[in-house]
Formats: C-alpha cells, structure tokens, sequence
C-alpha cells in the first residue's frame, strides 16, 4: 500500500515537473527577442512625395521657363542646359522638365516627345502640345542684357519693411512692405519682365524682372499688373500697384541671384 503511494507520488511529480518545464520553455519562447526579431515585419511604405521640390514638373498653359526656375529655386539657364533648351528658352505645354540644373546641356538628351494621340472618339480634342509664342521674343530680349550687375537700386515702395529676409528660409525669401491698396509699385532698377501673371502658387498677382548680371526681382499680390512679358523697363518706373498681402495691404519683394533668393537689404539703398 505504501509502495504504491510512494509510486503514485514519485509519478505525481514527475507530471508536475514536466509541466512547470513545458511553460518555462513556451514563456521563453514568448519572450526571446531573436525570435520575434525573425518574424519579419510589414515594410514602411515611404511616400515618393516626401520632397518639398518634385523631380519633373509638367509645363501648363502660361508657363515660361523663368517662372518655372522661379517657383522651384532655380537659375533658368542651368535649369535649360539640364533639359537641352536652346537659348530660345521656348518650353511646350506638356513637356515634363527635369527639376535640376547643369553647368552645360547634356550629352545624351532625347527631344521633348509630344503626347501619343489617342484614337479620336465623337467628341475632338484639340492638341495640347503647342510652342509658347513668345518664347524667342522674350529670349531675345533677355539675351540682351549684360553681364555685369546694375550699379544702383531703388526701392520698390517706401512703406514700412514689416518682415525681413532670412536665409535658407522656405517663408522669408525677401521681405513684406505695407502700405495702401492701390499705391505704385516701380521696378527696383532697369530690366526686362520674363514674367507677369499668378500662376505660382503663394505670389498672387506676381511679375519677375530680370536684369543684368543673372539678377531678377520679384513684386507679388499686385493689385494690377501694368507691364507684359517682353516689356523692357527702366529703374523707377511704375510697373504695379500694391494689392493685399493676406488680410493687409503689402508688396512681397525678392532678388534673387542664379536663381536663388539674396537678402534685398543688401542691394536697396540705405535707408
């Protein structure tokens, strides 16, 4: 009687203990970071819009090649020589420009193809593949001016400067003048206009002015624009009037040199 309670005992245990190591070595398992770690886990899918600037921009009715180096921070010509644009600087609606710049025109380039027509349906579609007609008069406008920087400056409005340049800002690239909806905004010195309309997002009514030494200054939220693409203008003259910048009377100013903003402070006359 005895032997066997002693049998059924030693056989109780033997039970007990195997369990107590099956759940040690199951919670281990549970618990061991290299065997999680082989589980392999979804991959993040990272977004191919991440970037402020995109790789190509598809041109759009209106658009020049200077607006184009405008909005994205480019020098226009870099910006040509990187997509072979002869010095016409004509651009196609439809094309698709590669946002980058070189020093010289690429060796291997393929021409801006234009798009395949589809089969035509009951209702015809007119071709959106068209060259800007005003490319080689502005080019040849623009071609002309020199290579040295204007000698003087004058401000494009005498209001109070409320906000300041700041460099490698993506917000403070020039600075905001107040004043009274409908004053005269005047070119900051002599120049051709490469640009005039509001086709850049956060400008408004906006007109680009390029002068010599690879110069151009910008005057954004124009109440109305008074000169057109092509239009040579001299120092002084009046080429705008001042629009609201948000909620307030105000004139965004830029100068911007290659293609990248510089403080306009550092130009402008002393005041």
């Amino acid at each position: 009687m005895f032997l066997v309670s002693k049998n059924k005992l030693v056989y109780f245990l033997i039970i007990l203990l195997s369990g107590c190591i099956n759940q040690a070595r199951f919670t281990s398992l549970d618990n061991d970071q290299s065997v999680l770690s082989s589980v392999k886990k979804p991959a993040e899918i990272k977004s191919v819009y991440v970037e402020s600037n995109p790789e190509f921009y598809l041109v759009k009715p209106g658009d020049t090649l200077y607006s184009i180096a405008f909005r994205f921070g480019l020098d226009y010509k870099k910006l040509a020589n990187a997509n072979n644009i002869d010095q016409s600087y004509a651009i196609y609606e439809g094309q698709a420009l590669a946002l980058k710049e070189a020093n010289a025109k690429q060796i291997v380039a393929k021409p801006a193809s234009k798009p395949v027509q589809k089969p035509t349906t009951n209702t015809a579609k007119t071709p959106v593949t068209k060259v800007n007609d005003d490319s080689v008069k502005l080019s040849n406008a623009v071609n002309q001016l020199g290579s040295s920087a204007p000698q003087s400056w004058l401000w494009p409005h005498n209001g109070k400067i409320v906000r300041t340049y700041q460099a490698n800002s993506s917000t403070q690239k020039g600075i905001d003048i107040r004043g009274v909806i409908g004053d005269s905004v005047s070119a900051t010195a002599s120049g051709i206009v490469v640009y005039a309309g509001n086709g850049l997002p956060g400008y408004g009514n906006l007109i680009i002015v390029e002068h010599s030494g690879s110069l151009l200054s910008a005057y954004a939220f124009a109440q109305k624009i008074l000169v057109s693409e092509s239009d040579r203008v001299s120092a002084g003259q009046q080429i705008a009037t001042m629009g609201k910048q948000g909620d307030q009377p105000g004139l965004h100013f830029e100068i911007r040199r290659n293609g990248k903003p510089v403080d306009p402070q550092s130009y402008l006359p002393k005041r």
